[in-house]
């Protein structure tokens, strides 16, 4: 028995003894940017709004999985800031027991919001962030606009939704350039920028495998910013983080394909239609939503739930850059 779940409920771990303490949760599909590798120009078809799921929904199932275990909740999107209910969502994610709440957001509406969302109970924020420069980033995110995102940076700072963590996906050719540019950025002051490698899902149109970058060559460009320290391993997040000595901030390695940490995965998610989704690459998913709005039970709920962490796979099929994965779904719909 675990000593920080709710009395009679056990900490769940899976078929592989990995316990499932993490929840994201993709709150919708829409978003108002579509960066170059994960739309594709045209856009995508939406839901339709009656299909996503409500606040209250959400914070029934979050209530269920704190019973269980869950105590780190992400929400994504899409753009999880479209979301018109976003404060009293998190209000109401926080009163289900959820001890660390963040938001990963492109930042867009950022600025203006933070202090309120702080308020409300979230505690940090990761923000999307591929480039540096104003021009390649209006063309990555076909459209943003960059000094939207320093400023969300500098106020999220200020309120006290830090550390801030920065999203950068080096794709050859794009912006691989700046791979060392965002690495001086911890050298600055403390943020985290974490390095995620460009996987085979999202907008078919630019995936290629020339365009991967594997964990080995990301490393190898950032430490020429200086000496890298390892850090301890810390939970069963993906991310493999490192200091650059003397740096008050951290550097991370997010490496689905070439240095998968599967065995470690402790996450399930939640898409904005109400599935379960065991793993981000495979499409097995658990249906909560029907049952829910068919008056399923706490118990009826619970065991879905149950379910969905024993469908778990011991891992995803990924292999060094090459698969392609027709048919998964856009990141944008699966909250990845």
């Amino acid at each position: 028995m675990m000593t920080d779940v709710l009395p009679g409920f056990d900490a769940l771990t899976d078929s592989y003894n990995r316990r499932i303490d993490y929840l994201r949760i993709s709150i919708t599909d829409r978003c108002n940017l579509k960066c170059i590798y994960c739309m594709p120009e045209k856009g995508l078809k939406h839901f339709a709004q009656a299909e996503i799921l409500t606040s209250d929904e959400i914070i029934t199932i979050v209530r269920i999985a704190c019973k269980y275990g869950v105590r780190k909740v992400r929400l994504t999107g899409g753009e999880p800031l479209l979301r018109e209910d976003i404060i009293p969502l998190i209000e109401g994610i926080k009163r289900a027991g959820v001890q660390d709440l963040s938001i990963t957001t492109n930042a867009q509406r950022l600025a203006g919001k933070a202090s309120a969302l702080k308020r409300a109970g979230l505690d940090r924020v990761n923000i999307s962030l591929d480039t540096l420069q104003k021009e390649r980033y209006k063309d990555i995110t076909r459209g943003g606009e960059l000094h939207r995102v320093w400023e969300a940076i500098m106020e999220s700072e200020r309120v006290g939704l830090s550390p801030v963590k920065i999203n950068m996906v080096p794709v050859r050719g794009v912006n691989d350039d700046e791979i060392l540019v965002f690495a001086a950025l911890t050298l600055k002051k403390d943020v985290h920028v974490r390095f995620i490698e460009f996987m085979p899902i999202g907008n078919r149109e630019t995936w290629r495998p020339d365009a991967y970058l594997g964990r080995d060559e990301i490393m190898a460009r950032v430490a020429l910013a200086g000496k890298l320290i390892r850090l301890p391993f810390k939970g069963g997040g993906p991310s493999r983080n490192y200091r650059i000595e003397g740096a008050p901030g951290m550097i991370g390695f997010i490496s689905a394909i070439s240095d998968c940490f599967c065995s470690s995965c402790n996450r399930l998610r939640l898409t904005a239609i109400g599935k379960l989704r065991p793993c981000l690459f495979s499409e097995a998913t658990v249906d909560m939503k029907t049952p829910l709005r068919n008056g399923a039970s706490d118990e009826e709920l619970e065991t879905l739930y149950r379910s969905a962490v024993l469908a778990k796979p011991a891992g995803h099929t990924l292999r060094d850059g090459s698969s392609d994965h027709p048919s998964l779904s856009p990141m944008s719909q699966i909250g990845g």
